[in-house]
């Protein structure tokens, strides 16, 4: 479990976080940490792992607190940390590496080695095993730090970017995996890659100006107020129902499509004229229609609306 709460840190007269707070439950999906360059993503991911320590607030990771050099110190056994520049040392063998990121982690003897094979099995690094990793495409060096931020078989996993620098074939295995470890782990992703977002996450966390714009569930996030709809009623006109569903406490606004002369359009179906409109609602898009069905509203389509979250995310933080 992470658990944030009022974390601010300045550098100089510069105030990176301000008073960032969220919770992240272990085995509730991926939680992608979003922001334009400069948020304070990456200030935020530095002190939730111990790296960095604020000017206030806390932190709190699989139960412990990073308040005391201590804590910090437990903290960062805990957790998998995979950082965007991920940092290796070339001159070593992979299999070098692993073993050294093993028993850094307090792995040793035959606990080592399984956890050796299952990342070399995880992350297929079996056919660069003994090779120096100054020679590796930065591809499998990524894939090599992520081994390294996962060997210890950790609780908690923050990845920055953890795709970067990988083919499409490789993007969509440590997907899978990074989905694999969300069902038992705390995971938090941080990435510019929208589309992995909608892929992945469950949960989207926003930052602007080092403070969190939004937080919530991706598709809720995603959803429009709008809803699109094809719809008639036996004994109403056009503005008798504009009217009708207004006076609707859920619905702000209906607006029913017109031609260039005005005319309402329509569509027919078995002889039946529907008319399409747009509302603008403020509750859940499911119990409009059931209110709309149970006013002797005959639907032929019903479309809420959705947002890309390029959309969201150029509005949130003004880009």
């Amino acid at each position: 479990m992470i658990q944030v709460s009022g974390l601010k840190r300045s550098f100089g007269n510069f105030v990176a976080v301000r008073n960032v707070s969220f919770v992240i439950e272990p085995g509730k999906g991926v939680t992608a940490l979003l922001g334009p360059n400069g948020a304070g993503k990456t200030t935020t991911m530095r002190m939730m792992t111990g790296y960095l320590q604020p000017d206030s607030g806390s932190v709190e990771i699989a139960g412990i607190r990073s308040d005391s050099e201590e804590g910090r110190l437990a903290i960062k056994s805990k957790i998998g940390y995979l950082p965007e520049n991920t940092p290796l040392y070339p001159e070593m063998l992979v299999s070098e590496y692993l073993e050294f990121m093993g028993r850094i982690r307090g792995l040793d003897g035959d606990v080592l080695e399984q956890a050796a094979l299952r990342m070399i099995e995880d992350l297929e690094l079996g056919s660069h095993f003994y090779s120096p990793i100054g020679i590796l495409s930065r591809g499998f060096r990524q894939r090599v730090g992520l081994a390294g931020a996962l060997i210890h078989d950790p609780s908690v996993i923050i990845l920055d970017e953890p795709t970067g620098g990988l083919d499409p074939n490789q993007i969509e295995q440590i997907r899978a995996l990074i989905r694999k470890l969300a069902t038992e782990r705390t995971v938090l992703l941080s990435t510019h890659i929208l589309q992995e977002v909608e892929d992945i996450c469950e949960r989207v966390i926003i930052m602007n100006g080092g403070e969190v714009v939004a937080d919530q569930r991706t598709n809720e996030l995603q959803r429009s107020e709008s809803i699109h709809i094809t719809l008639r009623h036996p004994h109403k006109t056009v503005l008798q129902m504009k009217s009708d569903l207004e006076s609707m406490e859920m619905v702000e606004s209906a607006v029913f499509a017109a031609n260039e002369s005005g005319a309402h359009e329509s569509t027919e179906s078995a002889g039946v004229q529907f008319h399409i409109a747009e509302l603008q609602c403020s509750g859940a898009p499911e119990a409009l229609l059931a209110r709309l069905v149970q006013s002797s509203y005959e639907i032929r389509s019903f479309y809420p609306g959705h947002r890309s979250l390029q959309e969201i995310f150029q509005e949130l933080t003004h880009q």
